[in-house]
């Protein structure tokens, strides 16, 4: 398929249900809900483009970014079943990284399945490299204690550098999380002690990032978050995050679920970026 039989276009809040029917062709059970569509469009440094099918004006893939700073994150590229393998999905991502760069990022990355063979190899032909490694965990709430030691609480706008240097978090990411609905960000304490952050949907449910310094408390900090869920018919929480291998050691042994492993790519700005 060559590009002048389509071309790209911002969404806007008019779009969702069309994008959201070729959003779950693209990604089954991972797809964006409304409340995270709507938060890409009306933020300052956040952005969704389509690819539009110029003869039939059928969605046919779109990019999804957000800025921290100097970093950028491309959060999804994805290509509608009946249109990959056709060139899309690599001029997505060109664009993606030319916004970026047209923005002001110096560096950006993004996450990939690890069974995901021809995603990575795109990824490493535009000079991305593995960065890291993480994990989605599916916690069932009937695994949770019924008294959870510790406390979660809102984490306040001056604390924020503190945290970030404490849990190695970008804190302008952490900003991009304030007085959004259904996003709570939430630090866990016990005796006195910070031991753990996270960034939690209620409303997914899940919680992404998700940082803890002692994987004992995991299941109490997890029941705690329950706490904040309203809606009571879901049965299980999706908790991902990255670089902590004692963290996977423990669920493992405990036998929670692993939805699935991703990488973390990165790329640096050079010369030779796409224009």
């Amino acid at each position: 398929m060559e590009e002048k039989d389509y071309y790209l276009r911002e969404l806007s809040l008019n779009d969702w249900e069309k994008f959201h029917e070729m959003d779950k062709l693209i990604f089954q059970e991972d797809f964006l809900r409304e409340e995270g569509f709507r938060r890409s469009l009306m933020g300052l440094k956040s952005l969704i483009v389509v690819a539009v099918e110029k003869e039939t004006k059928n969605f046919i893939g779109y990019y999804r970014i957000a800025i921290y700073g100097r970093e950028g994150h491309i959060q999804t590229i994805g290509v509608h079943p009946d249109y990959r393998r056709k060139g899309v999905g690599s001029h997505l991502l060109e664009r993606s990284i030319y916004q970026l760069e047209k923005s002001g990022c110096i560096n950006y990355f993004l996450y990939v399945q690890t069974n995901n063979t021809p995603a990575i190899n795109l990824y490493k032909k535009y000079g991305f490299q593995e960065e890291t490694k993480s994990w989605q965990f599916v916690v069932p709430f009937d695994r949770l204690p019924n008294k959870p030691r510790g406390k979660c609480r809102h984490v306040e706008w001056g604390e924020i550098q503190l945290l970030s240097l404490r849990f190695n978090v970008n804190p302008l990411q952490i900003q991009q999380y304030f007085g959004k609905k259904e996003q709570y960000v939430l630090v866990y304490e016990m005796l006195g002690q910070q031991l753990g952050f996270a960034r939690f949907n209620p409303a997914f449910p899940g919680a992404f990032p998700f940082i803890l310094k002692d994987s004992n408390y995991f299941l109490d900090m997890v029941a705690i978050l329950k706490s904040y869920i309203s809606q009571k018919n879901f049965t299980e929480m999706k908790i991902t995050f990255e670089n902590q291998g004692r963290l996977v050691n423990y669920l493992k042994e405990q036998k929670i679920p692993l939805n699935y492993s991703l990488l973390k790519m990165r790329k640096e700005k050079n010369d030779n970026s796409t224009k």
